[in-house]
């Protein structure tokens, strides 16, 4: 069952009692007890945090936006941008038309949709994103608005080195001359006050998309959220721009297969030197990419999803990775332009351990921030660089995921979104008490 289906089942997941959350946490090997029965309930019943931290909702689904249209629902990948002093958030939404046309920004879409022309990409979708705007101090929301319209399925994206958000759609099916195709990757300008004319960039390829992150020489990476994905390598032809470059998909030597599921091919922390195979066709016709490029011998991972960078390094999450379909978090690591190795960061090898990673940053102290996206109970989660983790937060009341996970470019306040609760946070507090 896909995670939608789960979550139009469920509704809600049972309450988890203290004493049995106490236990549970007493069983993380990987983590000291102390700094997590420190997680303080939630009269509210929204998310369990740390006491260090507090949290303030600043978005819900369904409110009234400064434009006249509404928050969609599902909100998923998320960055944070400085626009002349204000925090400028650029959200998405995983939408598709069976979620519901009323899950997206409209009251009346046919109308609606009508009414924005060329502004909203595809007549039949209701993706996209939206802006909000913030005041440093306060976090209260000076303005919200939608800011790309009429994509599919935009699940999370990634910050260009020019400080616009891209959004990508994890979303294709076969082309067809009387519709629009998807698959795409769409820039969002975070300075923009209203909505944009979306134009595909299709020189990124067109396959089941998830998240981009660059690396210091402005190269793209882009994962691709399949059983069978790949990792991507874009070479922009001109700096600062994504019309024009060439597409690669990335080959570990001498590993046939990184998803350990059934024997371990990639061992933990062993250093594996990569390289890249060209694609030829970047538009399929059809979802073929993958296969086309396995056949030349690309590596298969399982279900890359989230990815970040810290300039001297890419992290990737492959969510269903490992002999228990737990997840993986790879590292690449560049030595030079020319020449990049592939570590296996952490596989998750114990049924305490972290569950199903998706979106990912990293803090502006140095850790890793990962979320989590499984069908019982979801948590986020820190990670120093030795691999050393701890709680920050955990969903014990719904079958939500946390997702869009970011930080303000101006403070250490965290941003994030509860996707099936149509709502977007933002956490601060002292971090430090958190880390020791």
């Amino acid at each position: 069952m896909d995670r939608r289906s789960f979550l139009a089942l469920t509704g809600t997941m049972p309450f988890l009692g203290f004493e049995n959350f106490i236990n549970e946490l007493s069983s993380f090997t990987s983590l000291d007890k102390s700094k997590n029965i420190s997680l303080r309930k939630d009269p509210n019943k929204i998310i369990d945090l740390h006491r260090s931290l507090k949290y303030k909702l600043i978005s819900t689904k369904g409110s009234p936006m400064t434009d006249g249209f509404k928050v969609p629902h599902l909100a998923d990948g998320m960055g944070a941008f400085n626009v002349n002093g204000d925090v400028v958030l650029v959200r998405n939404h995983e939408l598709i038309p069976r979620d519901g046309m009323l899950n997206g920004a409209f009251d009346d879409p046919s109308s609606q949709i009508k009414d924005l022309g060329s502004r909203h990409y595809d007549p039949i979708a209701i993706g996209g994103t939206t802006t909000i705007v913030l005041d440093k101090k306060t976090k209260r929301v000076k303005k919200e608005f939608l800011s790309l319209s009429g994509t599919r399925n935009n699940c999370a994206g990634g910050l260009t080195p020019w400080n616009t958000w891209l959004s990508c759609e994890e979303d294709i099916d076969k082309k067809n001359s009387w519709r629009k195709s998807h698959g795409y990757v769409f820039e969002v300008d975070p300075a923009k006050p209203d909505l944009s004319t979306p134009v595909p960039l299709k020189a990124l390829g067109r396959f089941m998309h998830e998240a981009v992150a660059f690396d210091k020489y402005g190269n793209a990476y882009l994962t691709e959220d399949r059983s069978e994905g790949l990792i991507y390598k874009f070479i922009p032809k001109k700096k600062g721009s994504l019309i024009e470059g060439e597409l690669f998909a990335l080959k570990v030597e001498n590993v046939e297969d990184s998803r350990n599921w059934n024997q371990d091919l990639m061992k933990t922390k062993n250093i594996y030197q990569a390289s890249w195979i060209k694609v030829d066709d970047v538009d399929p016709e059809d979802d073929t990419m993958r296969f086309d490029l396995a056949a030349k011998g690309a590596t298969p991972f399982a279900r890359p999803e989230g990815i970040t960078s810290n300039q001297a390094s890419i992290y990737v999450t492959c969510t269903s990775g490992g002999k228990l379909n737990k997840g993986q978090i790879f590292k690449l690591n560049f030595l030079s332009q020319q020449n990049t190795t592939i570590e296996l960061w952490l596989e998750s090898e114990k049924d305490d351990q972290i569950n199903m990673p998706d979106n990912v940053t990293i803090a502006p102290w140095g850790d890793l921030i990962v979320c989590e996206d499984n069908s019982k109970i979801n948590r986020l989660w820190g990670f120093n660089q030795t691999g050393g983790s701890y709680l920050i937060a955990e969903n014990s009341y719904t079958g939500s995921e946390f997702a869009g996970v970011c930080f303000s470019p101006l403070d250490n306040t965290m941003y994030v979104n509860l996707q099936y609760n149509g709502m977007t946070l933002a956490i601060d507090g002292n971090w430090k008490k958190l880390r020791r």
